[in-house]
């Protein structure tokens, strides 16, 4: 083998690890990525189950239904309040609450960013009093 070939066959070589190395970095990221979606995504389908543990219970419907309104509705910072106040949402999520435009609940939008160059992650539940038995009889009927 000339020294020449020997050359063409060390740099060869070298390319071939370097790009082997480069790809290997690569899966790195992605698996270190992923995980960090699947963390993320675990925290808002926690947050999702707290809530609507939460409002399964006693306790919720003092505390959240608008006593002044005549058809069973959700006092929309009332709940916002306590949900921030007894739930564990991490750091990283944040919530945003709205009407429904049908008059049928609020709107729980949880959000966590991922990064700068990716869309948040988001989960959005529908909440109505009527669901979680928080209205007496005769509101449900009326």
């Amino acid at each position: 083998m000339s020294l020449l070939e020997v050359v063409v066959s060390s740099v060869v070589l070298a390319s071939s690890s370097s790009a082997a190395l480069g790809v290997w970095n690569q899966a790195a990221t992605e698996v270190q990525r992923s995980t960090q979606l699947d963390e993320l995504a675990l925290q808002l389908e926690t947050a999702r189950i707290a809530t609507d543990r939460w409002l399964q219970s006693d306790a919720a419907a003092s505390v959240v239904i608008d006593s002044s309104s005549p058809d069973c509705r959700f006092n929309p910072e009332a709940l916002n309040a306590a949900v921030v106040e007894r739930l564990p949402l991490g750091s990283e999520v944040s919530t945003h609450w709205s009407a429904d435009p049908q008059g049928l609940g609020h709107w729980l939008e949880l959000s966590v960013d991922v990064q700068q160059s990716s869309p948040p992650l988001k989960r959005r539940l529908l909440l109505s009093p009527a669901a979680y038995g928080l209205c007496q009889q005769e509101e449900v009927r009326a």
